[in-house]
């Protein structure tokens, strides 16, 4: 059974290698030849000096790499199963929360949202040596090995937990290859994700930080690295060396070529000028027109803020008239030097001004009039001062994003613990108001962003908390595994007595309580619909180790049924949502048709038939004019002239048709 899409087994996840594949054979059709790489012709394609020969080379290695390409190459069989009794608004709900091990759920997206994602963010585990290892790849075990241990089942259907938890330890002798092994293929299917002009953000400490930027190297490409971003979380007073306390994001684009092609420049609001601004218009009303007391007021509300508060950059402003504070130490000299030199006469003293010796930023004097004449420009008391560009601060209401940011964890800790009536509940968790400015940097209206270590959940704090200030709808997919809490630490005992036994359960509490904090009474689109990794509902067909007539006819005879017995409608549904490309927030109708339910998206144009068939459903499917019709092949009931005749209608009225 094949997706009728392409070539993949509709019961597996696509693979990344025949994606690779597909694309390079597009791009350079004639390095194949019958469908296989011809190595010759793909030097001879790139130019014999473009390929490196011999083994010496420029490259991340480590002990297990080729195993972790394989374990990304291996086909995910699972699928998600919709949990509505965890769910909130399940119809209509437009965020999505993944309970399951996430290099799995991210093979089972893969489809679905292939280039729909803008930005992914994760924090990944940091390797320090105290925190567990929660995902235990098996690089070395057989592909047959690996299937049958994530299908291993519990009870309910879901996937067995105790599997996914071992710790990474210092002295197993490959403590840094375990990491890179379990983040490359993540890695490699997130960059699949992403939009052309998406965004990769990872936060990281020292400990990884240099394999990490060469790891994303590697998948991304060196020329799509954007920045280093640098947070400054912890003073430590203690400390006998240096103070260390900071922490690092790197983002990568998916096409940062791309991004300059289309002149994309990137900006977020100035934090604090709307309570500057208040507090200017509130001294204007004390002092009226003495600017230099309301300057004077102005610096001692300066003198208030902190060296990390947000605001502190704009302490730079500290002068005032009647635009607000300004500045005046902006650099009119042209960049590099050789810029024009013409006369600039000073407006009391009538002399022509001193010049800057790399000459004006202006390219003529009537564009430096223009700048004069908007009072952008600042003089001094004579000509033998070189003028100077003025800024006022409320003129622009946005700035680019800085790399070095202070932003200390207790911050993070007390924003967490206020939501759940005081109680700390997690160890570490990352500032959400951090995350909300670099969504809202990266991000717009519509956009998806993704987590997939979503821990605590604070990246889907963060963009309830960017939706209500800019009246947006962002869309979040956050991916948390099962991990058991650890009841022995103060957060973990404060979680378990909240009835949380693992950190996805506490993950979705936190999104529950956030949207109230964020909304009192939050629109029914921000809610979120909860899916569970669980096997596919899909028999999966097992060619090898098949040696006799028997064993095949035994084989064929378990495919009477595509379709696992006991398998819910609505299960296989959403598997199948999955399968033909998707989105799991796709707007659905169930339709009764003869008496039969049909499930409908797109206006009705694709209908699947899971549940029965008869003949007056023909014409009455046909009726909604759809451009294709899905049934599983056990709703004919062996009938093949049914099926048969509904194909032959299909093909008649430009439908199509497919069974499985």
């Amino acid at each position: 059974m094949t997706d009728p899409n392409t070539s993949d087994t509709i019961g597996q996840s696509p693979n990344p290698a025949d994606l690779k594949r597909r694309e390079l054979e597009q791009l350079l059709p004639e390095a194949f030849s019958e469908g296989r790489l011809d190595l010759d012709a793909l030097k001879r394609a790139l130019g014999e000096d473009a390929v490196i020969e011999g083994g010496e080379r420029y490259r991340l290695d480590w002990a297990g790499k080729a195993d972790a390409y394989k374990v990304l190459q291996t086909p995910s069989t699972a699928t998600l199963r919709p949990q509505r009794e965890l769910s909130v608004n399940f119809d209509e709900a437009q965020h999505v929360f993944i309970e399951g091990e996430n290099l799995e759920v991210l093979k089972v997206l893969q489809k679905a949202y292939f280039g729909q994602v803008k930005l992914i963010y994760i924090d990944p585990p940091y390797n320090t040596g105290s925190d567990s290892f929660i995902y235990p790849d098996r690089f070395q075990e057989s592909k047959e090995d690996y299937l049958a241990r994530i299908n291993e089942l519990e009870d309910d259907g879901t996937l067995l937990r105790e599997g996914f938890f071992r710790k990474n330890s210092r002295e197993n002798g490959h403590y840094h290859s375990n990491w890179l092994s379990m983040m490359l293929p993540r890695l490699y299917i997130a960059r699949n994700l992403l939009r052309d002009d998406g965004f990769m953000v990872v936060s990281i400490a020292d400990e990884e930080l240099h394999n990490l930027k060469l790891l994303l190297d590697e998948v991304f490409g060196p020329e799509n690295l954007i920045a280093t971003l640098v947070f400054d979380r912890n003073r430590k007073n203690d400390a006998k060396l240096f103070s260390v306390g900071h922490e690092y994001m790197l983002v990568y684009a998916r096409n940062l070529q791309n991004l300059k092609d289309s002149n994309l420049t990137l900006r977020a609001p100035k934090e604090g000028v709307d309570e500057i601004k208040k507090e200017f218009e509130h001294l204007k009303k004390k002092y009226g027109t003495d600017w230099k007391k309301i300057q004077s007021e102005i610096i001692k509300f300066y003198n208030t803020f902190e060296s990390d508060d947000p605001r502190y950059p704009l302490t730079r402003f500290r002068r005032v008239d009647e635009k607000g504070p300004f500045r005046t130490d902006g650099d009119a000299s042209w960049p590099g030097g050789g810029g024009p030199r013409f006369n600039v006469a000073h407006p009391v003293t009538g002399k022509p001004c001193k010049k800057p010796s790399r000459g004006w930023v202006w390219s003529t004097y009537e564009r430096m009039k223009e700048e004069i004449d908007a009072g952008n420009v600042a003089f001094g008391k004579d000509e033998k001062t070189i003028p100077s560009i003025r800024r006022n601060l409320f003129d622009k209401d946005e700035q680019v994003m800085r790399s070095v940011n202070f932003s200390y964890a207790q911050k993070a800790s007390q924003d967490l613990a206020k939501i759940f009536n005081g109680k700390k509940v997690f160890d570490n968790p990352k500032n959400y108001l951090d995350l909300a400015r670099l969504v809202e940097y990266l991000t717009g209206a519509g956009d998806i962003v993704c987590d997939f270590f979503a821990g605590s959940g604070s990246t889907a704090h963060s963009i309830f908390a960017v939706n209500k200030r800019t009246g947006q709808r962002r869309k979040m997919i956050s991916v948390q595994l099962p991990e058991t809490i650890d009841g022995g630490s103060e957060s973990g005992r404060n979680a378990v007595t909240l009835g949380h036994e693992t950190i996805s359960q506490l993950c979705l509490d936190r999104i529950a309580r956030a949207l109230i904090d964020i909304y009192t009474t939050p629109p029914l689109s921000e809610q979120t619909k909860v899916f569970r990794l669980t096997p596919s509902n899909l028999k999966q067909w097992r060619g090898d180790g098949i040696e006799t007539a028997e064993e095949l006819e035994e084989q064929m005879q378990m495919f009477v049924r595509t379709e696992k017995d006991g398998a819910a409608v609505e299960h296989i549904f959403f598997e199948l949502l999955l399968k033909f490309g998707q989105p799991l927030t796709t707007p659905v109708e169930v339709l009764d048709v003869c008496g039969t339910p049909v499930h409908a998206i797109h206006d009705r144009t694709m209908l699947f038939v899971l549940s029965g068939f008869s003949e007056p459903m023909i014409d009455a499917l046909l009726a909604f004019a759809p451009k294709e019709i899905i049934a599983l092949d056990s709703v004919f009931a062996d009938s093949d002239p049914l099926k048969t005749n509904l194909d032959l209608q299909c093909r008649d009225a430009g439908v199509r048709f497919t069974c499985l």
